[in-house]
């Protein structure tokens, strides 16, 4: 009699467990689809104060009761889904790939970016005239100069140092040189009707006299893209009507997603703070984010100028 007792009270723990299993499974399902549709919603002007509206309110809660209802519906289904995923991922944790940690952190990452979404510039045509200056630019740049190495590695080293892993070491360490020659640049023109290119190591020079750096915006993007080279990342530089800057390589909009959670949510959380994240995408598909020093972060808004030509590097 007690058993049978024991065993039917056993039997409720699971049953209960396990609902809480499926809402949970619900909630993670509910959160992406809310984030996604939220920016569409009919605003109803009555707010509830903390940044809460009653459109957010009210389709917060119809998602969340349809994920749940849908879950419980096909609960057999999903917990052989979630059943196989989770040994999948054990198997491969073991192995020393994909863990549980990483899954966390993607899914973290793809609602942030759900909420912050970049602003893709249209893509830029492919006849270009030549960049006007091409071999004086690259023969600045000089990036296998020892003193321009030295400096590069050691300044892609100075922030940030506690976000590295294996998989982001290039775009913390490119990060981190942004952060270094954007916080101590000082805009100085040109002599009056000339275009003066000061090489890469002549610019990290002047760090010796007041902490600065001093120049023009090709001064700006000669020193960025010599540095960037150097600690393992591409880069580009871009020639608009009156301006040079440099566009860091980004690739695919995944590793996009992961850039702009970096940058907006570990890195530049107050530099970026209600700031769009601008980008290129060339005919190739690829993604290169603006790394002027028009934005105290990564990906600031791109100067209102045609692009005459790019150089590759």
């Amino acid at each position: 009699m007690l058993g049978k007792y024991y065993r039917r009270i056993k039997a409720k723990d699971f049953s209960f467990l396990i609902n809480i299993l499926l809402y949970l499974v619900a909630v993670v399902v509910a959160l992406p689809l809310f984030f996604l549709m939220s920016p569409h919603l009919p605003v109803i002007n009555i707010p509830l104060g903390a940044g809460i509206h009653l459109e957010h309110l009210l389709f917060s809660i119809l998602v969340v009761g349809l994920s749940i209802y849908v879950v419980i519906r096909l609960k057999h289904l999903v917990l052989i889904i979630l059943g196989v995923g989770i040994g999948a991922i054990i198997i491969s944790s073991a192995r020393g790939g994909y863990s549980f940690q990483d899954v966390f952190q993607d899914y973290v990452v793809s609602l942030y970016n759900l909420q912050n979404n970049p602003v893709a510039v249209p893509l830029m045509a492919e006849d270009y005239e030549p960049f006007q200056d091409a071999y004086r630019v690259v023969e600045a740049i000089n990036y296998k100069d020892k003193q321009v190495r030295n400096f590069a590695v050691k300044i892609g080293t100075k922030h940030f140092g506690n976000h590295v892993n294996k998989d982001n070491r290039n775009l913390v360490q490119s990060l981190s040189v942004f952060k270094e020659i954007n916080n101590n640049w000082v805009y100085v023109s040109d002599p009056a009707g000339e275009e003066y290119f000061a090489s890469a190591g002549e610019t990290i020079s002047q760090q010796h006299i007041d902490g600065k750096f001093n120049g023009d915006c090709d001064d700006h993007a000669i020193l960025m893209a010599a540095c960037l080279k150097l600690v393992g990342s591409e880069v580009r530089l871009v020639r608009t009507t009156h301006h040079i800057y440099p566009e860091l390589k980004i690739g695919t909009k995944d590793q996009l997603d992961k850039a702009t959670f970096l940058i907006r949510h570990k890195l530049f959380v107050k530099e970026s703070k209600g700031k769009s994240i601008y980008y290129h995408v060339d005919h190739g598909g690829v993604i290169w984010l603006n790394f002027d020093y028009t934005g105290r972060a990564p990906g600031g808004k791109f100067l209102q100028e045609d692009i005459v030509g790019i150089l590759e590097l």
